[in-house]
């Protein structure tokens, strides 16, 4: 039996197989996209479009390539033809030649990594399997989910020697279609906004941890996006959090159970929904809550029907 491979390669591969597949018209309209991202280098000397740069170290990582001389060596290596799909001008008289090793570096290390992210973020939104193509109806509507949520990026390490961490937003389907760094003196909440700004979310789920359930995204995301969101609460919230322990839980009916392991413990998850109307706040004696229940809900300012529920792991 073969061993398996640490690449996160075949990984995007198998994800890019679920998606349909990409129109004629599509191609430029990716190389449209990139062409947008700042060019870093002086206007002097330019020799391959940034745009050409780029669309060859994203074939060639896809292709299995982890290094600019990998990337370099698979342009070297590609035809003509592909070159010229991927933008490539015609200099030489023996057809379009590969940037140099040393020109992919450059490009790679000096390109802006927002730009480049909200660049390609674009590209793959308006491929989302879960979006109807121009013109298509579909006859069950469906509202698209947004899962944000930030990870380290392992091997990968800034100038002063911190390690590089990333805020992402992940449709159902997958696709990351935003994504920022966070900076090492600041955290995800100051990225939140940025990230998610250029997005059509109408009548999106957002979803997201305990950390982003802060007042200012709510509103955000429901007066300015015109978006539902599910919040977990927990007790970086305190009042909210215990308005909603509050709420009878007992009486409300149990609308799915999972049971996994993960994180190296035993998860048990339960959904709850209830209406969002105020707790009762003169009964003397409140109904004690289940204790294997944490409470997810919205924050006052900014209700949405999607808002309230429960998930619960132990």
């Amino acid at each position: 039996m073969p061993p398996r491979s640490s690449s996160p390669i075949p990984a995007g591969l198998d994800q890019l197989a679920a998606t349909r597949p990409a129109e004629p018209g599509e191609h430029p309209q990716l190389l449209g996209r990139l062409a947008a991202v700042p060019d870093p280098r002086r206007a002097k000397g330019r020799r391959h479009p940034l745009a050409f740069i780029l669309a060859l170290a994203a074939c060639a990582v896809l292709a299995g390539a982890k290094s600019p001389a990998a990337i370099a060596e698979w342009a070297a290596d590609a035809p003509p033809a592909a070159l010229t799909v991927l933008g490539a001008t015609r200099r030489e008289p023996s057809g379009p030649t590969a940037p140099a090793a040393a020109t992919v570096r450059r490009v790679l290390q000096r390109v802006d990594g927002d730009a480049l992210d909200a660049a390609i973020g674009t590209w793959l939104a308006a491929r989302d399997p879960g979006r109807p193509r121009p013109g298509q109806d579909r006859a069950a509507p469906r509202r698209s989910s947004l899962a944000v949520d930030g990870k380290s990026v392992r091997g990968a390490r800034r100038a002063d020697g911190t390690q590089v961490y990333l805020l992402a937003a992940m449709t159902g389907a997958g696709l990351v279609t935003a994504q920022r760094e966070v900076d090492s003196k600041t955290n995800e909440i100051t990225v939140f906004r940025p990230m998610l700004a250029p997005l059509d979310l109408g009548d999106t789920v957002v979803t997201f941890d305990a950390l982003h359930s802060q007042t200012a995204h709510a509103r955000f995301l429901v007066e300015d996006k015109k978006a539902h969101y599910i919040a977990v609460i927990k007790r970086n919230q305190p009042l909210l959090h215990q308005h909603l322990k509050q709420l009878p839980w007992r009486d409300v009916p149990l609308l799915d159970k999972t049971r996994a392991t993960a994180h190296g413990r035993d998860e048990i998850r339960r959904v709850k929904t209830a209406p969002p109307s105020p707790v009762a706040s003169t009964s003397p004696t409140p109904p004690r809550p289940c204790r294997s229940c944490a409470a997810v809900g919205s924050s006052p300012p900014a209700r949405s029907p999607w808002n309230l529920s429960t998930q619960s792991p132990t």
